[in-house]
């Protein structure tokens, strides 16, 4: 049995994909002209190289459905105003928020996700994040049944953002 020319690095290079195109495909070619020293390198390797996580996809998430109304507090009837939204994201994930104006400029916005075919499971301790500009402003944990609150959000346009395993879910330009 002759030495082979690659080295254990050079393989570890190529399971990790740090190595150039055209090496790669040198090597590949010559494992696959029947080299067993490499091919059984790449085959013990291959369960330790961490593979890349799966990108990231995200959905923009749009409206369903968008209802707002007064509705009587208090004795002396004072009214709160409450605004209810539905999103939805390319049929995967559904985004109910209630907003609730407890004072003039200031908002309690509480909600709940769900995930079709999904496990509660995935969602709980996900955060909801309420992002002017990029920047974070507020944000919000989900629970074991999909629901979150952010308080004390002050009046303005915001996206609401969260990532539910692979998946990075937003609603632009929501206005509180």
């Amino acid at each position: 049995m002759s030495e082979c020319k690659y080295e254990l690095g050079q393989i570890v290079e190529y399971l990790t994909g740090g190595m150039a195109e055209d090496t790669r495909d040198e090597l590949q070619a010559h494992v696959d002209a029947g080299c067993a020293q490499c091919e059984g390198q790449i085959n013990t390797l291959g369960g330790f190289v961490q593979k890349p996580e799966p990108e990231k996809k995200e959905m923009v998430a749009q409206p369903l459905m968008d209802t707002q109304m007064a509705a009587p507090v208090g004795v002396r009837g004072g009214a709160v105003l409450t605004r209810r939204r539905v999103y939805e994201a390319e049929s995967k994930v559904c985004i109910d928020i209630d907003q609730h104006e407890l004072e003039p400029g200031m908002s309690t916005v509480e909600g709940q996700i769900l995930v079709k075919g999904g496990d509660l499971d995935d969602l709980e301790g996900v955060e909801v994040s309420l992002r002017q500009d990029g920047v974070q402003v507020a944000v919000g944990s989900v629970d074991m049944l999909g629901d979150f609150t952010i308080e004390d959000v002050q009046s303005g346009n915001y996206d609401l953002t969260m990532s539910v395993g692979s998946l990075d879910v937003a609603i632009r330009g929501i206005e509180i």
